[in-house]
């Protein structure tokens, strides 16, 4: 949680600036990259001067191709870029401006050829230089991390009573023959709790003053990349993200709900005939964000896993599209003794080494349309070395498939998965194995669950989903039903045994409906499920099935011009003895109102029994909830002119924690209290 730009100065003790050339490597680049487009460009003239033709370049980017810039601050799942923020760049004329009109002259006779030798005689006019667009996006967050309790103190030290300043600042510049980013990264601690090595740490709770976390001033070039645009030939340089298919075999993006940012740090190389073939090739070392936005604590290195893979696909007319992939992933370190003893606890701990190939075939026919990926692997886990022995030579696969019709107003769809066995991850957080340390994922496979349902064991798992969707034109109400059919064969525990918890079958109808008002703008969602869990191997003195029922709704009502308000409400029951082993509540309500494009705050109330839950302090104020309570504000602020390019977040309160899950990835949350303040400027 933080305070964005802001100006703050603070003692920088225990910097570590990382890679410090790079930021000079990046100043030549952003020099040179638009001298050389701009020596291409002028190439390109001289030619269409000679053969008496003009460039046809429409001054853009594509913003469809997966390479060019965004304008939203944040990257694309595919773009092969970090962090784009620069608006697509186009050199054609506004839409609806009006042509000169024509003006008669009488005929004057043509002048030689050697007086205007670019304007006459078959030449044409040289093109102005096609601009570069430079962009800055500054970002400060302040945040002060309040008193949680001793809860998470049990698991990793104390995580209290401290600040975090944290300064992004986002570079780029491109037009339609490149584009380039940087993304440089400060982060200042005051006063945090106190670092151990994890071999001196005493665990319990009470752990006052100490932490096995690592809060430690960082400077770094997060993320860089440059890529140039040559006709069909796209060349990437630095950071980029990639995904494979339905990313079963390779997917390193970014999920910000968990708090996953992975890259490659490398090249990559896309070759595209539109509408008929496409090859990508990718190689490098893997670069995660080196701040964990849940714990706030520096993971000083990089995973550095070294990846290469490629992709082909093939367009054959509108029906038909094939694929093919294949990945080759070796871990930075094999053994602990690999790893220099003074650095055990600050690089990345053994890993995991992958080969990997796939196939997929897309098919559309009319309103249907198909979708099939097969994938088989072979890994050796090198992670559980001196606490199991190792898990060599397994293979695993993974299949998925969706089919859908479109029968407007109905529309069917059904989905299924087969996995067995399937690890494409990287090593754990740190090199010791706890509660609180996950692997580092670099997969994204379809789980077929609710975004928010803890996924133990999704690399084995078989199942489907069916959803039929309806659509009432004459009463605007649209229904959908979904029901899912899961059998989970149990996980990889960290110790390298698939033994996660016993078979279970799973079964999870959801229905949701959706009504909007005639012309009121008035929306209500109402969603409700039940799940029944149920095991042939129940533990000792388990029961043998389980429930989870879940209740939502959503109502969002105009009141005038730009103002409006939001009312939400959930209500979930969790009984599932067998994956889970308790029975709590988790009760949300919810109040935002917004003035469109200017002004925002919501309020937010949560109850859970999952936890005892403890007192919340921010500094020496004890938040006055009951245990169990927990409550936040969000406060968001647009700037008007002129300083439109202003964006301001204030967050207060506590939060609930517990693993939460986001596309099958789960990260272990901390109970979190205190003050955050952003702000983000761009220009």
């Amino acid at each position: 949680m933080g305070l964005e730009g802001w100006n703050v100065e603070y003692p920088v003790t225990n910097m570590r600036f990382r890679s410090f050339w790079t930021p000079f490597t990046l100043a030549a680049a952003l020099l040179v990259i638009p001298l050389a487009a701009s020596a291409q460009e002028s190439v390109e003239d001289i030619e269409s001067g000679m053969d008496g033709g003009v460039h046809d370049g429409d001054g853009g980017i594509d913003d469809t191709d997966g390479i060019g810039l965004e304008g939203d601050g944040g990257p694309a799942d595919t773009d092969g870029g970090v962090d784009p923020i620069a608006p697509v760049i186009s050199g054609e004329p506004e839409s609806g401006a009006e042509p000169e009109p024509e003006v008669e002259s009488e005929e004057m006779p043509e002048p030689p050829c050697d007086l205007e030798p670019r304007t006459r005689c078959g030449h044409t006019p040289r093109p102005a230089p096609t601009p570069v667009n430079f962009r800055v996006t500054e970002t400060f967050i302040s945040e002060y991390v309040g008193d949680n309790g001793s809860a998470n103190e049990a698991l990793y030290g104390d995580d209290d009573d401290y600040w975090i300043f944290r300064n992004l600042l986002y570079l780029q510049a491109g037009n339609k023959y490149f584009d380039s980013a940087m993304r440089l990264d400060l982060t200042l601690f005051q006063n945090p709790p106190a670092r151990v090595e994890p071999d001196g740490f005493v665990w319990g709770t009470g752990a006052s003053g100490y932490t096995t976390l690592n809060y430690g001033n960082d400077f770094r070039v997060e993320r860089i990349h440059g890529t140039a645009h040559i006709g069909n030939l796209h060349v990437t340089g630095g950071d980029f993200y990639v995904n494979f298919g339905r990313g079963i075999a390779l997917s390193l993006i970014k999920l910000d709900d968990v708090g996953v940012d992975n890259a490659i740090r490398g090249g990559r190389i896309e070759y595209r005939m539109p509408r008929k073939f496409k090859i990508i090739l990718v190689g490098g070392v893997v670069n995660s964000l080196n701040i964990d936005p849940i714990t706030h604590q520096l993971q000083e290195d990089d995973p550095l896993d070294k990846i290469v893979g490629a992709r082909a696909e093939w367009e054959i007319g509108d029906a038909l599209c094939l694929g093919a992939h294949g990945v080759l992933m070796k871990p930075r370190f094999e053994q602990e003794s690999d790893i220099d003893p003074d650095r055990i606890y600050v690089d990345q701990g053994t890993g995991v080494s992958v080969l990997t190939g796939g196939a997929s075939a897309e098919i559309h026919l009319g309103g249907a349309h198909i979708y099939l990926e097969g994938d088989g692997q072979s890994h050796d886990n090198y992670r559980p070395t001196g606490r199991n022995p190792d898990v060599h030579d397994e293979s695993g696969y993974g299949v998925f498939m969706e089919a859908s019709y479109d029968l407007t107003p109905f529309m069917l769809k059904g989905e299924g998965i087969l996995y067995r066995r399937w690890l494409m991850e990287g090593p754990y957080r740190g090199s010791s194995v706890n509660a609180v340390e996950q692997p580092i994922v670099y997969h994204h496979m379809v789980t077929l669950e609710p975004v928010w349902m803890i996924i133990k064991s999704f690399g084995n798992a078989e199942g489907g989903r069916l959803t039929g969707d309806l659509y009432l034109k004459g009463s605007d109400t649209q229904l959908t039903l979904t029901n899912s059919f899961i059998k989970y064969e149990g996980g990889l525990l960290p110790s390298g045994v698939w033994d996660d918890h016993p078979p279970t079958f799973i079964v999870h109808p959801i229905l949701k409906a959706r009504q909007t008002f005639g012309g009121t703008g008035i929306g209500l969602v109402l969603e409700g499920g039940f799940r029944y869990e149920t095991t042939d191997e129940p533990p000792q003195d388990h029961p043998d099935d389980g429930t989870l029922w879940h209740l939502l709704s959503d109502l969002s009502v105009p009141i005038s011009g730009p103002h409006s308000v939001e009312l939400k409400l959930e209500l979930r029951r969790h009984e599932l003895e067998v994956t889970e082993g308790m029975s709590y509540w988790v009760i949300m309500e919810s109040l935002g109102y917004e003035m469109s494009g200017l002004f925002g705050i919501t309020f937010v109330h949560e109850y859970s029994d999952q936890t005892p839950g403890e007192d919340s302090k921010i500094g020496n104020w004890t938040m006055p909830m009951p245990h169990q309570h927990y409550m936040w504000a969000l406060l968001s602020v647009h700037a008007p002119d002129p300083l439109d390019g202003l964006t301001l977040r204030l967050f207060a309160g506590s939060q609930r924690g517990g693993i939460k899950c986001a596309g099958g990835v789960c990260r272990l949350y901390p109970d979190s209290v205190g003050v955050k303040i952003e702000a983000v400027y761009r220009f």
